[in-house]
């Protein structure tokens, strides 16, 4: 079995939390935001870079929110920094929470990831990939196109169409999901 990979981001957020191997692996929280964007019938997605877990999937554009910064400016900024395209949002967000582990180098890492997913619009920009980041390849796929896709379990849920989520940490079937719409009160 090969070793963990050991995610850019995670490493950042132990470090941030103040963790040094050989202290116990502390439990994580991730608030991330995505977007779902429509153009001509077919859905943007993007490619997780290798490095990164979840490395080779296809997933809804977005990602995790910086401290202090509200959802929705996160949904829109990921948006632009993943692909080059400028977006407002148009609804409220579905709110995906899940529990799971990440491994790790050092030791499996239990995590609680919250995803807020805002349905969106384009507005403008210039299509580009993301350089040196998360992803490395974005495209707009239709609903017959994702059959072919290895996706994350986020793009399964949100977009369904009897598509399957690939077995891999973060984004495998079976972690619990307590899916909810947000109210707009």
């Amino acid at each position: 079995m090969p070793d963990p990979i050991d995610d850019p981001e995670i490493i950042e957020r132990l470090a941030g939390m103040g963790w040094s191997s050989p202290d116990p692996m502390p439990t994580m929280t991730r608030l991330a935001a995505y977007g779902v964007i429509r153009r001509d019938g077919r859905v943007l997605l993007c490619r997780v870079s290798p490095g990164n877990l979840g490395a080779g999937l296809w997933t809804l554009p977005g990602g995790g929110l910086e401290f202090g910064e509200a959802p929705e400016a996160a949904a829109v900024r990921e948006v632009e920094e993943e692909t080059g395209l400028l977006t407002g949002i148009t609804g409220t967000p579905s709110i995906h929470s899940d529990t799971g582990v990440w491994p790790f180098s050092h030791g499996p890492v239990t995590y609680h990831h919250v995803r807020f997913v805002y349905p969106m619009e384009l507005l403008g920009g210039s299509e580009r990939r993301e350089v040196d980041g998360s992803t490395d390849e974005f495209g707009w796929f239709s609903g017959a196109d994702l059959a072919d896709l290895t996706v994350g379990d986020l793009v399964a849920r949100v977009l369904g169409q009897g598509v399957s989520p690939s077995e891999t940490p973060g984004g495998s079937a079976g972690q619990s999901d307590s899916s909810a719409e947000a109210s707009s009160a």
